[in-house]
C-alpha cells in the first residue's frame, strides 16, 4: 500500500494534468515552514542536522497533511 507521501508526490508530479506550478510551490513552502519551525524548536543549526516530515510529532504531521490537502482541494 502506498504511503500518504507517495500518493501526494504522485499527484504532484504526474504528467500534463498535474498541479499548477504555484500549487507545487505553495506545498513546498508549507513543508519547509513546518520543518524549519521544528528545527528551531530542536535547536538544530547545521545543514547536516536535518528534519524529515516523519520526525514531526503525530499531531504536527497530521496538521501538515491537512494543510497540504487544503492546497490540493483549492487546485480542483
Amino acid at each position: 500500500m502506498e504511503g500518504i507521501w507517495d500518493i501526494m508526490w504522485s499527484r504532484l508530479t504526474r504528467g500534463g494534468d498535474g498541479l499548477p506550478r504555484e500549487k507545487v510551490d505553495a506545498i513546498v513552502r508549507l513543508i519547509d515552514q513546518y520543518l524549519s519551525e521544528e528545527a528551531t524548536l530542536r535547536n538544530l543549526q547545521s545543514d547536516k542536522q536535518t528534519i524529515h516530515p516523519r520526525d514531526l510529532s503525530p499531531d504536527k504531521r497530521e496538521a501538515l497533511i491537512n494543510d497540504i490537502f487544503e492546497i490540493l482541494e483549492d487546485a480542483k
